[in-house]
């Protein structure tokens, strides 16, 4: 428990989090395996499995729309154990195959007054769960979700107040993150910097609270735009990055190049009642190892400034460093 409480005195990240809560689980009840799954628009999608042999695992629950524990659990924020784990919607069966599920306990963890991930406690074997440890692994639980719902201030309050993203320090900091577990599983990561085209004209031309109308709408378009596990931030005055996890290759160029189509949309309502569009610059970059967040998107921004010089309204793909 101590562990647990001072994650949350330093407010850490939340894959933290979900490990340290796996390792204190498996050691304090000695189950076969603690998976600590988060919870994405409500569904359980990624989660961190601490198995007893000091093995553990990151995955992502494929989408289902079948009922089982884990939804139920989300959903209702009660525990629920699960005698027989191979019977048909018990379990998600991906779990259930790939670490031998036998039987299981499932509880909430809540952060405030929201459900935020649920915690799975598995074994191989049949089994009944002792209240008892299912009320060890609640306390546990609570302590983890204090320490998210710290990490959730911490992030509330680095959320930019103009278009509501995040800011640039936080935006450093989830890349971070981001690039740590691409180096943990060995996963592919992409970042896109987007830069409006002659925004210091608009200002000029139309005033200021027209340009920052402007990139709220910029802002609102991304965040529809990109899956809900990317991350949309300000970069800094008239330029966002978007931050892409398991993306590389053509993949990256087609997510940038889905932004630079969106934004053509927008368009700005002149004094007169016309309207004029906007056209974007970008540059797109791709994680290489041993990388960090300045290298990478220092390679992402100079792409940047390629598609600039080139003409504006288009983009550019950093060209892989070599060593």
């Amino acid at each position: 428990m101590e562990r647990l409480a001072r994650l949350a005195q330093r407010d850490a990240g939340l894959p933290a989090v979900q490990r340290a809560l796996g390792e204190e689980l498996v050691t304090v009840l000695g189950v076969d395996q603690a998976h600590v799954i988060v919870l994405d628009a409500g569904h359980p999608a990624h989660g961190i499995v601490v198995m007893r042999d000091g093995g553990s695992n990151e995955y992502v629950l494929r989408p289902d729309d079948l009922p089982d524990a884990l939804r139920w659990v989300a959903d209702a924020g009660q525990a629920a154990t699960v005698a027989d784990a191979s019977v048909d919607g018990a379990l998600p069966q991906q779990l259930v195959k790939t670490y031998g599920l036998r039987s299981a306990a499932v509880l909430p963890l809540a952060a405030g007054d929201t459900v935020r991930a649920v915690v799975l406690l598995g074994s191989r074997e049949p089994r009944v769960w002792d209240p008892a440890e299912l009320h060890t692994a609640s306390a546990l639980s609570d302590l983890a979700g204090t320490a998210i719902a710290l990490r959730d201030a911490r992030l509330a309050a680095a959320i930019d107040p103009l278009t509501g993203c995040l800011n640039h320090g936080a935006m450093r900091e989830r890349l971070s993150e981001e690039i740590a577990r691409a180096r943990r599983q060995n996963t592919p990561l992409a970042v896109t910097i987007l830069d409006l085209d002659d925004f210091k004209r608009v200002n000029d031309t139309y005033g200021h609270p027209t340009g920052d109308v402007l990139l709220r709408h910029v802002a609102e378009a991304l965040r529809a735009e990109y899956r809900s596990f990317d991350q949309v931030a300000r970069y800094g005055g008239d330029e966002f990055v978007v931050i892409l996890p398991n993306v590389r290759g053509p993949r990256a160029d087609i997510a940038a190049a889905r932004a630079l189509r969106v934004l053509r949309e927008i368009h700005i309502t002149r004094p007169d009642g016309g309207q004029e569009g906007i056209t974007v610059s970008c540059g797109v970059a791709e994680w290489v190892e041993p990388e960090g967040p300045a290298e990478l998107l220092e390679r992402a921004d100079k792409a940047l400034r390629g598609s600039k010089a080139a003409g504006k309204d288009g983009l550019v793909r950093a060209p892989t460093p070599t060593s």
